[in-house]
């Protein structure tokens, strides 16, 4: 057998890219990181709230939940290790009327389903005490939810992993995919076009994924993509909460709420909405200006002081979901291709920063089962 360029390719450096890498070198693979864009974590991975998820509303034994609780805790000691920002602050999920109570013990049954133990219920009165700028009759508090500086965890995920040998390529597009001879032989563009061959392709690109399995019809089963947009605001000054707060929800359902999420600078964050992009483009991050309006009187049911003129418009995000017609509600997918070596991951949305590292020692799992390397 002709001698390979590198053990692995791996196609797209956001969080989940950069873990597999991570996790790879660590483990003595030869691995070569390539990237569209102008630097690492551009796409989906710079375009969230930066929420360390706690693993209480994801289906029970679902990939979302297991890897979620896993990938938490792997987190939180990875950023004390390596001294990345952080901050577990919790999260409430409020109910703000009667009514909305039945949805916070919907919450707390998911959470002690999936094994978390720690939530507590929080009165008016002990609300008050904690958050006095909170209107709401009732909470559960997450502890162990928190906040990270995403860029500063992908950009530690990235030296360590050239310390280990990774090579990154920065301006070099996938542009397709050949099985021969029982290796894969990788075309790439950018100012210097080539080809490699390698005897893994891990496709990590997120939103582009799909269209990266649909052009190497990597599988007999592929989804269809259905990108959801979503918009932020940002409040102007000190945030007035301390908690990552959560209106009251339905564990599994997307619906528009104006969550609000601190961050590492005491500024405060408001959503993300749910918007259709123009076209189902997954490269439309526009912000519609009527946000704001939309989300006033949302924010304003939980804090009834906060002034509109200190909401400003934000960053557009784009879930990279997809769907299937035998599934509701996809959990996240690791899938093997037809032809042996080629891994597809789809449908890695949130709570995909939190079980970040959680998901690049699992893939370095199935490439070890598979006996690939």
């Amino acid at each position: 057998m002709k001698k390979l360029d590198t053990d692995v390719i791996i196609v797209g450096s956001g969080v989940i890219g950069l873990s597999i890498a991570y996790f790879l070198s660590k483990n003595k693979k030869k691995v070569i990181l390539i990237e569209k864009e102008k630097d690492f974590g551009k796409g989906v991975s710079s375009r969230n709230t930066e929420v360390i998820h706690a693993g209480i509303y994801y289906a029970k034994d679902s990939l979302k939940s297991r890897l979620c609780l896993s990938g938490k805790k792997k987190l939180y000691e990875f950023c004390k290790k390596y001294h990345i920002s952080h901050k577990k602050i919790g999260k409430l999920f409020i109910a703000t009327n009667k009514n909305e109570e039945v949805y916070l013990e919907k919450i707390n049954s998911q959470a002690l389903a999936n094994g978390l133990m720690d939530l507590s219920h929080l009165s008016k009165k002990q609300i008050q005490i904690i958050e006095p700028a909170l209107k709401c009759e009732m909470a559960i508090l997450s502890p162990s939810s928190g906040i990270i500086d995403s860029h500063g965890l992908m950009d530690c995920l990235l030296r360590l992993s050239k310390d280990n040998g990774t090579i990154f390529s920065a301006q070099t597009p996938f542009l397709k995919a050949e099985y021969d001879s029982n290796c894969w032989k990788v075309y790439l563009g950018g100012k210097d076009p080539t080809e490699l061959s390698c005897k893994v392709v891990i496709n990590a690109a997120g939103l582009h994924a799909i269209d990266i399995s649909n052009q190497v019809v990597s599988n007999q089963n592929i989804p269809i993509a259905n990108p959801v947009k979503g918009l932020y605001l940002r409040y102007s000054g000190k945030s007035p909460l301390k908690h990552i707060v959560y209106p009251a929800l339905l564990p599994g359902k997307i619906q528009e709420r104006a969550d609000a999420t601190p961050d590492l600078n005491e500024s405060l964050r408001f959503g993300p909405s749910v918007e259709k992009s123009q076209n189902d483009s997954i490269d439309d991050f526009s912000v519609n200006p009527n946000i704001r309006e939309r989300f006033f009187p949302l924010i304003r049911k939980y804090l009834p002081n906060i002034d509109i003129n200190k909401l400003h418009l934000d960053i557009a995000g784009i879930r990279p979901k997809v769907k299937r017609k035998s599934e509701t509600m996809p959990d996240f997918m690791f899938e093997w291709g037809t032809q042996p070596g080629w891994l597809d991951l789809w449908n890695i949305e949130s709570p995909g920063l939190t079980a970040s590292l959680a998901i690049g020692e699992h893939v370095l799992q199935k490439v070890k089962k598979n006996n690939l390397l």
